[in-house]
């Protein structure tokens, strides 16, 4: 182990890894499939390009393979680290009612929060206002095709109560 390696480990360990900046959290994510100094060059032009962890999680796979190092394997690592993110907010969404809106709000934030092109995100709740589907609509940097007829009829199939339907721009 190099020293870099295990300077980071200790104060993951030490602080939970809140003392971690987002370069280091990217490059620990990333030195699972790529050797520690190319993890680090990657973990360097994605966090100097987009500014902060949410913001490169938010990105689409063409949008990161552009930055200079980003290889599938990082892509593929990242997407994975978003998609764990997901599931653990829409866990607690599918299994208690949304009463408090910090829940959900954290889960879209995570979702389509950070993303570059327009999307919008249907939430389908059943009476006890727990979560019982989902769809997104992407679409370009403006404007996201939504179509009403099968949203109705997909809440119907659903046997949905309550729709929330959201845009990226809701929650910036």
């Amino acid at each position: 182990m190099n020293k870099s390696k295990e300077e980071i480990e200790f104060r993951i360990l030490e602080s939970k890894g809140k003392a971690l900046l987002d370069r280091e959290i990217m490059e620990t994510f990333l030195s699972a499939v790529h050797e520690r100094p190319q993890a680090q060059e990657i973990a360097k032009n994605l966090v100097n390009t987009y500014a902060g962890v949410g913001r490169i999680l938010g990105r689409e796979m063409d949008d990161l393979k552009v930055i200079e190092g980003v290889t599938d394997s990082a892509v593929a690592m990242i997407m994975c680290v978003k998609e764990t993110l997901e599931r653990v907010l829409r866990e607690k969404l599918k299994s208690e009612p949304i009463m408090d809106l910090q829940g959900l709000v954290e889960y879209l934030n995570v979702s389509i929060g950070h993303a570059e092109r327009e999307c919008v995100k249907i939430l389908y709740l059943n009476k006890r206002r727990q979560l019982i589907g989902e769809e997104s609509y992407i679409g370009e940097m403006e404007k996201a095709p939504v179509y009403i007829k099968e949203i109705t009829r997909k809440a119907l199939i659903k046997n949905a109560a309550l729709i929330i339907m959201c845009t990226r721009h809701n929650l910036i």
